[in-house]
């Protein structure tokens, strides 16, 4: 009978220390989430999908994945992670419009220029707030790209681009032609919604 009190007490011991343990693991998780938005990081993320008149143009690809926006100080970090692309490099825009309705995607209108500029790439200036250059798909079709900015913020008075969307072009930004680098076609995209 003693056994089985002292097991029972071992066991109810145990079942404190790991519980008390856990609610420490929560508070750091808790801590750690204040502390990001404390330090001001809003993140932002376009969730990309094939352009709707990509069915009648296979050689589009099907663009898929995420863009994630991060707001790090007075700089934004730009991750995307595509699938589904035609091998090569495709011109990658903020467009001013969050309206995915039209299905080669015209309607989210021009670039985002909110500063007037002319058209360009990331590595010169000034440029559109939504010009980011290239990015480039492997034999696969899958691409990514990291990019820091700016001139743009997620969910701030500077150049926002929360409700945005972000458009993959079918053929690469020459980074010169006015006003959008002679990229082609809209093949996928989607509009930057806030997530933190």
């Amino acid at each position: 009978m003693n056994r089985i009190a002292l097991v029972g007490a071992g066991a109810l011991s145990l079942a404190a220390f790991v519980g008390c343990q856990q609610m420490g693991m929560d508070h750091k998780d808790h801590a750690t989430t204040m502390n990001a938005d404390a330090a001001g990081q809003k993140v932002a993320v376009a969730t990309i999908k094939p352009a709707q008149a990509a069915a009648t143009q296979p050689s589009w690809g099907t663009p898929a994945g995420t863009v994630t926006f991060t707001q790090d100080g007075d700089k934004v970090k730009i991750h995307a992670d595509l699938t589904g692309l035609k091998p090569g490099k495709h011109g990658i825009h903020i467009h001013e419009k969050g309206d995915m309705a039209a299905p080669d995607l015209m309607s989210t209108g021009g670039h985002y220029n909110p500063d007037k500029h002319v058209h360009g790439g990331p590595t010169t200036s000034p440029v559109h707030a939504g010009d980011f250059g290239n990015i480039t798909a492997d034999d696969s079709g899958k691409a990514t790209l990291d990019l820091t900015v700016d001139d743009i913020s997620v969910g701030g008075a500077k150049n926002d681009v929360v409700g945005k969307a972000l458009i993959i072009h079918a053929k690469e930004d020459d980074l010169s032609s006015q006003p959008s680098g002679n990229a082609g076609a809209r093949i996928g995209g989607g509009v930057i919604e806030m997530q933190k």
